[in-house]
C-alpha cells in the first residue's frame, strides 16, 4: 500500500491524463548492467567505453551511444550498428543481477495502477526492457511500453513520448512524464509534457 507522501504525490498528478515513465534510471537501476554489456561488447574492438561518459550519455539508445563512442575514438563502427546493439541485448540480459529497482517511483506506478493510464516510455530496447520487468516483477503493471524501436528518432526527440501519449489515447499536454536524464527532460518538454525529473526528489520517507 503506499504511503501518506506516496498519496499526497498521487493527489497532485490528479490534474493529468496519464502519467508516462522513463524506464532505465527512472523505474531501474539499470546502468551498471548496460554498462557492463556495452564494456564486453566493444573489449574484442579495443575500444574501452568510460564509466562518467557513459553516465553522461544518460537517456541515450544503445545505438547512437556506439556511434558517439566510436567517434569518440576517431574510428568507425567495428560492425555494423544493429549487430552490436544486439550483442549489448543479449550481454545485458547476463548481468540482470546487477540491477535494481528504484522503489520510491515504482510505488507511485503501482499506486497508479488502475487509478490512471500510465506507460512506459523509454530509449532502452524492448528486449532488456521486458527481461528487468520480468526480473523485477513489474511486469503487467503499467497499459502500454513504448520502446526504442517503436520510434525513429531517440530522445532528446518527443517522439518516443507523443507515441505513448497517442496509444493510450490523450493529450501530450494532459501527460505527466518521470525522467532521470536531461535528454529525457528535453524530449518531454519538447512533447509538450511536464516533467519530474526524479534525480531532484528524495526517496519517499
Amino acid at each position: 500500500m503506499p504511503d501518506t507522501r506516496t498519496d499526497e504525490i498521487i493527489s497532485e498528478m490528479a490534474g493529468y491524463a496519464a502519467v508516462l515513465f522513463d524506464w532505465d534510471g527512472t523505474l531501474a537501476d539499470t546502468h551498471t548492467a548496460h554498462y557492463q554489456a556495452l564494456r564486453e561488447t566493444m573489449a574484442p574492438f579495443q575500444i574501452p567505453v568510460d564509466w562518467q561518459w557513459f553516465i553522461d550519455r544518460t537517456g541515450v539508445s544503445a545505438a547512437e551511444t556506439i556511434q558517439a563512442l566510436a567517434s569518440l575514438h576517431g574510428c568507425q563502427p567495428p560492425a555494423p550498428v544493429h549487430q552490436l546493439v544486439a550483442r549489448c541485448e543479449e550481454r545485458y540480459c547476463d548481468f540482470l543481477d546487477a540491477v535494481s529497482e528504484v522503489t520510491w517511483v515504482a510505488d507511485i506506478a503501482r499506486a497508479l495502477h488502475g487509478r490512471k493510464p500510465i506507460a512506459v516510455a523509454s530509449g532502452g530496447m524492448r528486449r532488456s526492457i521486458e527481461a528487468t520487468m520480468t526480473h523485477l516483477g513489474l511486469t503487467n503493471l503499467f497499459d502500454d511500453l513504448v520502446a526504442r524501436e517503436d520510434a525513429k528518432e531517440g530522445k532528446p526527440s518527443p517522439e518516443i513520448f507523443q507515441i505513448a501519449a497517442h496509444r493510450l489515447g490523450v493529450d501530450p499536454r494532459e501527460c505527466l512524464v518521470f525522467e532521470d536524464s536531461d535528454f529525457g527532460i528535453l524530449a518531454a518538454t519538447r512533447a509538450g509534457m511536464s516533467a519530474i525529473d526524479v534525480r531532484k526528489h528524495e526517496p519517499l520517507a
